[in-house]
């Protein structure tokens, strides 16, 4: 990825909760890191919303174990190409759910 992109990117991102996100819409994902928050360790994705728009997303802290080391490395440099899509509240735990690339996270 070039600097200059990069710069672009960061100057277009902005940080959503999961409400903000489309039911059964595949959001490719752009990059993934791990930070600990004052509720503990989670996972940020940046998904691509639009071609000049990409979001944040703080994901709960049940999908960190979700994310391996190599996961996130292969998100960030590129090697893979996966997609979040927000799968709505579970009815019988009102839970966010979320799949990736059609596969449950957790």
């Amino acid at each position: 990825m070039d600097l200059a992109r990069k710069f672009q990117e960061a100057d277009s991102c902005n940080s959503v909760t999961t409400i903000h996100l489309q039911v059964d819409c595949k959001y490719p994902i752009t990059r993934a890191q791990r930070v600990g928050t004052r509720y503990g360790p989670t996972i940020i994705l940046s998904i691509r919303d639009s071609p000049t728009r990409i979001l944040k997303v703080f994901m709960s802290k049940r999908y960190y174990s979700s994310f391996s080391d190599k996961d996130i490395e292969d998100i960030n440099f590129e090697k893979v190409s996966l997609y979040l899509i927000f799968k709505g509240k579970c009815v019988n735990t009102n839970k966010n759910e979320f799949w990736g690339n059609q596969k449950r996270l957790l």
